[in-house]
């Protein structure tokens, strides 16, 4: 090192817990806040789209069957199944659910942080 060098001063692991802990708190709050908002505003499902959709036919259904076999029908069902959890009311629920799983890994990051802090110490104090 240099005489004009500093040295680095290493990252304090409380702040960083902390902040961890912040941010799942925010996060969390922030999600279900945007979840109910966004389950008061939804439109009602559409009755036309319901009676007159082409992919709840058994028409359709069979002509999968015929091209792709069982697995192709099974992926248009899950299809279906993940394009129905972006609109209207289920995207309040997906909203709500993926934030729910970002708060706690940020959680459990800041909590996990803490214990190999802990240990860290610990390994400090017996070289000692």
């Amino acid at each position: 090192m240099s005489g004009n060098e500093k040295p680095v001063a290493p990252i304090r692991r409380g702040s960083l817990q902390a902040r961890l802990y912040l941010a799942s708190a925010f996060i969390f709050a922030a999600g279900l806040i945007t979840a109910v908002i966004i389950y008061a505003t939804a439109p009602g499902p559409d009755s036309a789209e319901q009676f007159y959709g082409m992919a709840n036919s058994p028409q359709y259904q069979q002509q999968l069957m015929r091209i792709g076999g069982t697995g192709e029908v099974v992926l248009a069902e899950i299809h279906q199944w993940l394009d129905s959890l972006w609109h209207g009311k289920p995207l309040a629920y997906t909203v709500a659910v993926l934030c729910t799983l970002v708060a706690g890994a940020c959680f459990l990051a800041g909590h996990f942080l803490f214990f190999e802090t802990a240990h860290e110490q610990d390994n400090n104090e017996t070289k000692s």
